[in-house]
């Protein structure tokens, strides 16, 4: 099991990778997100009322991949579902991650422009099977509020725990409805919810400076912060445990 700390910054660096990631996908496979699944199931509705059939297969495409990675993860963490924290299926389902991500990088390098225009929609599919698969993990990591995947739902647990905390200084006395102290959350899960956030962004911009430059080179970038946090957190989760073994 990882220490908190550690495991708030491996989540943080995922974050990364999902803005690296939908910005891959949005600039180079027709405006698709691959890891922010509300975006595109909006674009999707839009673009089946507005008749234009091939977008919304694209749309499609990437809510079934992303769904498809989600239950590829969850296979593999079947034994270990009740468990949260790092364990040995969570350095899975990122072994299943870096291989789609690795797996994107061969297609797009394999085959000429001409072929990887046909085949948008397996590019689109294998991006966000990863991401779902990512999005997966990071539940069964269970940290509050980050998802890796999914920005909306962290931005809104910001500003509301922000307004928690105005007024409970206002009122460092008030008791809740039923009858408790009012306790706001952390300061360090709040800073970490706003990390995660610049994160993404950061991410999407990072890849889109590389990739008016070196194209689908840029997948290296999300591949290689997987890495990292691939062998950071088993290795470290490894030493914890012959410690604590000793």
């Amino acid at each position: 099991m990882l220490n908190m700390s550690t495991t708030r910054v491996l989540l943080i660096l995922l974050t990364v990778v999902s803005g690296c990631v939908d910005a891959i996908s949005f600039l180079r496979l027709g405006q698709v997100f691959t890891a922010a699944m509300t975006g595109n199931t909006v674009l999707c509705g839009i673009a089946v009322a507005g008749g234009h059939g091939g977008l919304a297969v694209r749309y499609a495409v990437a809510l079934i991949g992303f769904a498809v990675g989600a239950a590829g993860a969850a296979l593999v963490m079947t034994g270990h579902r009740r468990e949260t924290g790092w364990s040995r299926a969570v350095t899975g389902t990122l072994c299943l991650e870096l291989a789609a991500l690795f797996a994107f990088w061969l297609l797009t390098q394999c085959l000429p422009a001409t072929e990887q225009k046909r085949i948008v929609n397996v590019l689109l599919f294998v991006l966000a099977f990863a991401m779902g698969v990512q999005g997966s993990t990071a539940r069964r990591v269970g940290i509050n509020g980050i998802t890796t995947t999914v920005i909306t739902s962290t931005l809104t647990g910001l500003v509301e725990t922000a307004v928690w905390k105005a007024v409970g200084k206002v009122r460092s006395h008030a008791v809740t409805t039923d009858g408790k102290a009012f306790e706001p959350t952390a300061a360090a899960l709040v800073w970490m919810w706003l990390s995660a956030i610049v994160a993404y962004g950061i991410g999407a911009a990072m890849s889109s400076a590389i990739i008016a430059k070196w194209s689908y080179e840029v997948v290296w970038v999300p591949i290689a912060i997987v890495v990292i946090v691939l062998l950071t957190g088993h290795l470290q989760g490894r030493s914890q445990s012959q410690q604590m073994s000793m």
